[in-house]
């Protein structure tokens, strides 16, 4: 039997003969029960009011209905009562001060047979109206929360409670409860509700799939992208008593990376320290893209965990964007052994040509012994030796050339210079913060069109661009590296200017195994100048007198936009 229950066993319809003491004892009973407190403020009302009703009676002495009059209207809540069949019988007055109603207002009238049209919002009429007769037909205990009309025209939620009264017969003889202010409470109820519906929105409109886990790591909340993207929900976890962690890693993670996300989490629960790692999720639709994800703990007071949150950001596009730059790099490297052995091969022509001269003098020799009236046969068998080694000794030094050429040259195709620089300089942009070199670009919008082998360009332009970085590695903290380009007469000028040291011989500079540098091989320069001048263009580099050292090329533009120019 609940707190409420046996205090309206103990302390019902007799208290019209006790004491108002023993009906504010009564009151106190159970009150850490807050049924237990609902029904105790019904029974007090109960017994005053069976008080006030022995005025009428000769047994009750009229000062105590006095007093019991004026403990009812003193009461925070509004007392009332009402007959067996749920008509009004007495109403405090602050109900109708409150509202502003006069008991003719109160009054049955046509289809509201209980006079309450006037003391309930309308929209609550008929639920009211539904909890009333449910009392009145079974005797259940009535609760119910609803607003009434204030004088001033506004309405105020109110909890109302009442208990039936039975005669010594058991039949109910009449009703008495109490309404209870708790406008402030829905009010307070609603904003936090308003607030929980906004936390939900804003961690479900978050671009990240978030997820929380318990203690011991086994999931607890998947946000609504988190689903989505999924296809898993903790719903479909619930039967699980144990194991959701092994059963949400084996339907949502790659299987290559099963073993490593579930070491994460486990490590993090024993060190319970954040963790963060990468690894493919799939999607609803079966495909694995790569996420990044990170989480932390959530601390009580005593510094326990409690709850780990944790979010997984979609990077796909990035891995994607970091292969290509990979892909890029090789072939930019590919192309840059390519134009090394296009320079190369001019300086080592020499190694080709000494085996082919001592080939044509020594098969000369073999013709005259040859040729001889007594032919000196075992003389020409030693110069046919000395040629087959100088032809093996050549041959050689093609195959390793042709080892080199593998990777042909692509062919020139129509391209903007601007996204050429672009990527060139994204490309060479962590060696420049490393070397705390800001980098300042200005390049003509408009620039026209040039026809070129892209990947080459790109070389010399990653050259020129090393060459700056690497010259101010002794300057101070003004490190300034300028990428300029503009028309120029029928083509378009690119300036790169760094503030190093200059250039001491500016006309051998570009030429094969001349560098400045200790462990230069003096290429770099040689092949940029190279690419430049097979474009049909020109290289150059000035020394101004402030010191900053600019080195100039020329790209033709495309026939089509030389005649726009």
């Amino acid at each position: 039997m609940t707190g409420a229950a046996r205090f309206a066993e103990g302390f019902g319809f007799a208290l019209s003969g006790c004491g108002i003491g023993l009906v504010l004892a009564g009151l106190m009973h159970g009150l850490n029960d807050p049924s237990a407190a609902a029904a105790a403020c019904s029974c007090l009302v109960i017994g005053i009011c069976c008080i006030w009703s022995g005025r009428r009676r000769a047994t009750m002495r009229a000062g105590k209905a006095e007093q019991a009059l004026r403990i009812i209207e003193s009461m925070p809540a509004l007392a009332w009562s009402t007959d067996a069949s749920g008509r009004f019988l007495y109403m405090s007055r602050r109900i109708r001060t409150l509202t502003g109603l006069s008991k003719q207002d109160l009054s049955p009238l046509g289809r509201d047979r209980f006079g309450v049209r006037n003391v309930v919002h309308p929209d609550d009429y008929d639920r009211l109206m539904a909890a009333w007769q449910h009392s009145l037909a079974t005797g259940d205990h009535y609760v119910l929360e609803h607003r009434i009309p204030m004088a001033d025209g506004a309405y105020r939620w109110f909890r109302n409670f009442a208990s039936p009264a039975r005669d010594q017969d058991g039949r109910i003889a009449a009703w008495y409860g109490t309404t209870i202010d708790v406008d402030d409470e829905k009010t307070a109820e609603a904003a936090l509700l308003e607030r929980e519906q906004q936390l939900s929105r804003l961690v479900d409109s978050v671009p990240g799939l978030i997820w929380s886990l318990a203690p011991d790591g086994e999931p607890t909340y998947f946000n609504k992208r988190m689903v989505q993207f999924t296809g898993l929900s903790i719903d479909q976890l619930a039967h699980l008593d144990t194991g959701r962690l092994a059963a949400t890693v084996e339907a949502i993670v790659h299987p290559d990376d099963a073993v490593v996300v579930t070491g994460a989490v486990r490590g993090a629960i024993a060190t319970r320290e954040p963790f963060s790692l990468k690894h493919r999720l799939r999607r609803s639709d079966g495909v694995h893209r790569w996420v990044e994800a990170r989480a932390a703990p959530m601390r009580n007071a005593e510094g326990i965990v409690v709850q780990w949150y944790g979010i997984c950001l979609d990077i796909e596009d990035q891995v994607q964007a970091q292969d290509e730059l990979r892909r890029t790099r090789d072939t930019l490297g590919r192309a840059s052994q390519a134009a090394s052995l296009a320079e190369l091969s001019a300086s080592i022509a020499h190694e080709v040509n000494q085996p082919l001269a001592a080939i044509v003098a020594n098969s000369h020799a073999c013709q005259r012994w040859l040729a001889a009236d007594a032919p000196n046969i075992e003389r020409a068998q030693v110069i046919v030796a000395r040629i087959i080694r100088d032809a093996n000794a050549a041959a050689d030094v093609v195959s390793r050339i042709r080892a080199l050429f593998k990777q042909s040259t692509q062919e020139k195709r129509r391209a903007t210079l601007g996204e050429i620089i672009a990527e060139a300089r994204d490309l060479m942009i962590d060696a420049a913060r490393q070397s705390r070199v800001s980098v300042v670009m200005q390049i003509e919008s408009d620039l026209p069109a040039v026809v070129c082998d892209r990947i080459q360009i790109q070389q010399v332009f990653i050259n020129l661009i090393r060459n700056a970085i690497e010259a101010m590695e002794g300057v101070g903290d003004a490190k300034s590296l300028g990428i300029r380009a503009r028309r120029s007469g029928g083509g378009v000028r690119i300036e790169i200017s760094d503030r190093g040291p200059g250039v001491e011989s500016p006309d051998r500079i570009f030429e094969p195994f001349v560098s400045t540098k200790t462990d230069g091989m003096g290429m770099g320069l040689a092949i940029c100048r190279s690419i430049v001048e097979t474009h049909g263009g020109r290289l150059w580099t000035e020394t101004s007198p402030a010191g900053e050292t600019t080195f100039t090329f020329t790209l033709p533009v495309a026939a089509d936009e030389a005649v726009a120019v």
